[in-house]
């Protein structure tokens, strides 16, 4: 399924770089969590879901500054299909002092570095994002 985290990327960083205001993913419920996670850190809007049930799929609005600059300036894939990293609450370190996040899948679903810790748990990490 990681296929679908740099698919995610891929379209994040390309759709900002083109000034797109919206973009389109296959649906999974696996992607619908992470994109809902980035909703609320505030990296994309309006998450949804249209298509009929065989065949849907999650739109995304996209979040620019007032200065029209993207509110992603970067991602970095931590985990591969190649390479999976793992790690504890203790590795989940902050991203840019506090203005990233951290996305991390648990076995209580996809959190960010701040939840990790607070709920002391560990697994995957997926991606940074600031």
């Amino acid at each position: 399924m990681n296929h679908g985290i740099s698919q995610i990327i891929n379209n994040l960083k390309t759709a900002n770089i083109a000034g797109k205001e919206k973009t389109t993913f296959g649906f999974s419920k696996f992607r619908k969590s992470i994109l809902d996670k980035l909703s609320d850190l505030g990296f994309v809007s309006n998450v949804k879901v249209t298509g009929a049930v065989p065949i849907q799929y999650i739109e995304v609005s996209l979040v620019y500054e007032t200065d029209g600059k993207p509110k992603i300036a970067g991602v970095q894939q931590l985990s591969k299909y190649s390479r999976r990293v793992y790690g504890s609450y203790r590795e989940a370190h902050q991203v840019k002092n506090g203005y990233g996040a951290l996305l991390v899948s648990t076995p209580k679903g996809v959190l960010t570095d701040r939840e990790v810790r607070a709920q002391k748990i560990g697994g995957e990490f997926l991606f940074k994002i600031w």
